[in-house]
């Protein structure tokens, strides 16, 4: 298919450049156009004729062979695992480590211009410009990250350390002597004199920006050689110099597991993607495959190793990750917020597993690290806490520490740490009155979606009255983002009414008034490179008088001022995670629709940012008719749903919970 678009790409672009003249009839005789100005020099269209098309065509074949040939080779072998070993050594060395990225990149490329072009759909937006932003920072995203996870596997290393049995003090992985961490800007972390021992589990904690990813990553190394931090003071792993040796060097010592681990993915099978570090060193093949199958029994997943990446759920592909990282035994095991997306039997299946790696005697114990928010799991395992405060981290031990940590005051305008109350949101008139006094304001009959051969929404009907924040619960893969998905943009078997009007029948921009969809990945709904500019855009998009940016501000519970000012002057990306989701939200409110659909608000907030989001969730229930909220965390939906519903296998479970 590439070959062959690149082939009409040329064709297309000879005939727009000075047409394709030549011998022979004329098939179409186009007026020519001379630019003017600066490009006076340039010449649009002209005759086009049936010798000319032929020679455009020929001309593009070698480039277009040559991508041919490379997708059948493609087919036959692993062309990543081919690059690597070209990478590591030879003339080629460099070339060959942009080819590995590169190849891994480009999947995302097309998974970005899916997921944009959904998300075009749920804003409204109509013309191929509103996909340039958010896939070109999607597809940026994935290089990095697949460049930092090539870069802790030893890809490219020119150190005897990342090749050969480590001969460093693997007796002591982690030794920091008043050590100091430092990006330009105000955020720093000082006076850091931590020692770690094997056979331990130590978790940072945190709020949301305190640094807990930078003080993780100054272990592996990406924070000094990759993301371009400042070290002060002596950090040494396993007696070697971190501020000295990049991450490839001590791949054998040190495991990393990446916060969004499908994005460090590099292979296209789970075997491949857990032997793949040691593939990339040059192991033999037969020497890969048995310490695959030892990785795989140590933390019981055999059954997915001949699996695709992309068909794992969320808390598989985390023990996937955590084995790809062990498959060199290192000393270190580094982990960053492994909880973010998993249900509560994937949650405590990772933490027993990190559990095992720490104090299991099966083999070499191992010293683990985790960076997390949703610290309570690890309250029973946990050896030591590294308590981010300010600039300052506080090293306490698993006795001294208190259950609960406190959270730090919220910014002026916020809400307080205090438990969102519960609330019925007044009915809104209009709605009650399309719908029906006493009928549902939605009404779900039969909704089925199909996915390949898989059926991941099976037959669901449903009602949801006006007024209800209603909270959508299951385990990972039971469905729920499929259905909040098939509510906002049905097109398969059954029948989705909201107020009385079949969502289906509706253009897009109508379909807007009546359901709203923030999807679990926000970043795909921000189109603009400004906070201020994604608000007037939702304002061009809707036509009405009440601004996005004062619905932004009702959602974060500030007034307008320079506070507030500054944040509009923001990247999106740019601001915290809760503020994030309450931008989307704003977004997505801004047609005052009569259902807003909200896909995993609290994945990977600290308590006060979910504080923060669940009181912008109730705050927008006063704005529409009905919140449905599908969502992992119990605590959340006790605290702001009036109501909960359960999914599992695709159906919804005859089990209804009001609170």
């Amino acid at each position: 298919m590439l070959a062959v678009g690149f082939v009409l790409l040329r064709v297309v672009y000879r005939v727009l450049f000075g047409g394709v003249g030549g011998p022979g009839p004329v098939v179409v005789e186009l007026p020519q156009l001379r630019l003017a100005g600066p490009f006076s020099h340039v010449t649009l269209l002209g005759e086009i004729t049936a010798v000319g098309l032929g020679n455009a065509a020929l001309s593009a074949l070698p480039v277009a062979a040559v991508i041919l040939i490379f997708g059948l080779l493609n087919a036959v072998i692993d062309v990543r695992r081919f690059f690597a070993r070209g990478a590591g050594r030879g003339p080629l060395r460099a070339i060959s480590r942009s080819l590995v990225i590169a190849w891994g990149t480009f999947p995302a490329l097309l998974d970005s211009v899916r997921r944009v072009r959904v998300a075009r759909q749920l804003r409204g937006e109509r013309g191929a410009a509103a996909l340039l932003v958010p896939v070109f920072e999607q597809t940026i995203e994935r290089a990095l990250a697949l460049a930092a996870s090539m870069e802790t596997r030893g890809l490219a290393a020119g150190h005897p350390l990342a090749i050969h049995p480590f001969p460093g003090d693997v007796a002591h992985p982690v030794t920091m002597t008043d050590a100091s961490l430092t990006f330009d800007g105000p955020w720093r972390l000082e006076g850091l004199s931590i020692k770690l021992t094997p056979g331990t589990l130590t978790v940072i904690a945190g709020p949301t920006g305190s640094g807990k990813s930078s003080l993780l990553h100054s272990l592996s190394g990406l924070f000094q050689h990759f993301h371009e931090g400042s070290q002060g003071g002596r950090i040494e792993v396993a007696g070697v110099d971190r501020q000295l040796t990049p991450p490839r060097d001590t791949a054998t010592v040190v495991g990393v597991v990446s916060q969004n681990v499908r994005l460090a993915f590099a292979a296209e099978t789970v075997h491949d993607e857990i032997g793949f570090a040691l593939a990339v060193r040059g192991a033999a093949s037969a020497l890969v495959h048995e310490r695959v199958l030892e990785v795989a029994a140590r933390l019981a997943i055999e059954y997915l190793l001949a699996r695709p990446i992309e068909a794992l759920s969320a808390g598989e592909a985390t023990l996937v990750a955590i084995a790809a990282a062990l498959v060199g035994r290192p000393t270190l095991l580094l982990v960053d917020e492994p909880l973010a997306d998993l249900d509560d039997a994937a949650r405590e299946r990772v933490c027993g597993v990190l559990d095992g790696l720490a104090h299991g005697t099966r083999e070499a114990p191992v010293c683990v690290v985790v960076a997390e928010h949703n610290t309570a799991e690890f309250a029973r395992v946990a050896d030591a806490w590294l308590d981010i405060q300010g600039s300052r981290v506080l090293v306490r031990t698993a006795d001294d520490r208190p259950t609960t940590p406190a959270a730090r005051p919220l910014p002026s305008g916020g809400e307080s740490e205090s438990v969102v109350p519960l609330r019925q949101p007044p009915l809104r008139t209009a709605i009650e009155t399309a719908a029906g006094l006493g009928q549902p304001l939605v009404d779900i009959r039969g909704l089925s979606v199909q996915l390949g051969a898989q059926t991941v929404v099976d037959d669901v009907s449903l009602g949801i009255r006006s007024g209800e924040i209603v909270a959508l619960r299951g385990p990972n893969g039971a469905g729920k983002s499929s259905l909040l998905q098939a509510m906002a943009l049905p097109s398969g078997p059954g029948t989705v009414l909201i107020a009385g009007q079949d969502v289906q029948s509706l253009t897009r921009r109508t379909r807007r008034h009546l359901v709203a969809l923030v999807p679990e990945n926000v970043d795909d709904l921000l189109f603009s490179t400004t906070v201020r500019e994604e608000c007037r855009r939702a304002d061009r998009t809707r036509r009405v008088t009440t601004p996005t940016i004062q619905v932004f501000a009702r959602l974060l519970g500030r007034e307008a001022g320079p506070t507030l000012a500054a944040l509009l002057d923001r990247h999106p990306r740019d601001l915290s995670a809760g503020e994030r989701l309450c931008l989307v939200i704003a977004i997505q409110l801004a047609v005052a629709p009569a259902l807003l659909l909200v896909d995993e608000p609290t994945r990977g907030l600290d308590p006060q940012a979910r504080t923060l989001v669940g009181a912008a969730l109730t705050r927008a229930a006063d704005s529409t008719g009905a919140v449905i909220v599908a969502t992992h965390d119990h605590d959340f939906a006790a605290r702001v749903a009036t109501t909960t519903i359960r999914m599992e296998a695709a159906r919804i479970v005859p089990v209804l919970v009001s609170h």
